[in-house]
């Protein structure tokens, strides 16, 4: 995507963390943002920000799990702009706890937001741009985790980031006939309020008990700026790099778990001998 100004963005979780750095980065740009988010007093601080930095902007109170809130979002924005180029499916939560001791309810949280977020969020943008025919690009963001197990203590957030890595290949193959990019953001440690994802799990589905500050908190003492984070996805859309990652130090640990997929193929050619 070369043109921005005044063209317009949506990002859900934007009203913080990697989303409202994502917002900001959109918007010193010169497009318009809609931020979509759970928590909407937080989004409309967000947004009343990027008017005053000159940009028009709305926040939309947004619960990616349901498929009917994602077609509202749509909804809003081309009622309120009259289309959309950049589409930013961010919004994520995590829990901690092995997979095997991980309840149906917590499978069906984070997967719900995680997961099905991406997916209503591809359902509800991806036909409305191909119809548009103006180009554009989708941001999915997934996890340095969706490629690299992220330990024993993270199995249900690790499974459902290895998803959106898949979901967001497929798509990036099947829409890029249309002039539509994709971009599959793994990021490392970023200074989110990741740990606090619990305030806004559904009461239905009981509470979770788990130490997710021992596990990740240490991470985030140098973690990376979601506004540095934001600019790293701004050139990635314009540069329609496919993967972006946060942390290029990861590397050895990726390439380690590539070569582990690669020894399955090692094994399987043992096979014929």
């Amino acid at each position: 995507m070369r043109e921005w100004k005044d063209r317009v963005a949506v990002v859900t979780g934007g009203a913080s963390g990697i989303g409202a750095g994502i917002a900001q980065a959109l918007a010193e740009q010169g497009m318009h943002v809609v931020i979509a988010d759970i928590e909407l007093s937080e989004a409309e601080r967000v947004s009343a920000a990027l008017r005053e930095s000159g940009v028009r902007s709305i926040a939309v109170r947004t619960d990616v799990s349901d498929r009917s809130s994602l077609e509202a979002l749509a909804e809003k924005t081309f009622s309120e702009f009259g289309s959309a180029h950049v589409i930013c499916n961010n919004a994520g939560v995590c829990l901690a706890g092995a997979a095997h001791e991980s309840s149906d309810e917590d499978w069906r949280w984070v997967f719900g937001v995680n997961v099905d977020g991406v997916i209503h969020g591809c359902q509800a943008f991806i036909p409305r741009l191909i119809e548009q025919g103006d180009g554009g690009h989708v941001v999915n963001t997934a996890s340095i985790g969706g490629l690299l197990p992220a330990g024993s203590m993270l199995g249900v957030y690790t499974a459902s980031k290895a998803a959106v890595v898949g979901i967001s290949e497929s798509y990036a193959e099947a829409i890029a006939p249309h002039g539509i990019g994709l971009s599959i953001l793994c990021p490392g440690f970023v200074n989110t309020n990741l740990i606090e994802a619990a305030r806004n799990r559904p009461r239905e589905l009981g509470e979770r008990p788990g130490a997710l500050e021992d596990v990740l908190g240490p991470g985030f003492e140098t973690a990376m700026d979601p506004r540095t984070l934001g600019d790293w996805v701004v050139r990635a859309i314009r540069e329609e790099q496919l993967f972006v990652f946060s942390h290029p130090e990861m590397r050895p640990f990726v390439e380690a778990r590539f070569e582990r997929v690669m020894a399955g193929f090692d094994w399987a050619e043992r096979q014929k001998l």
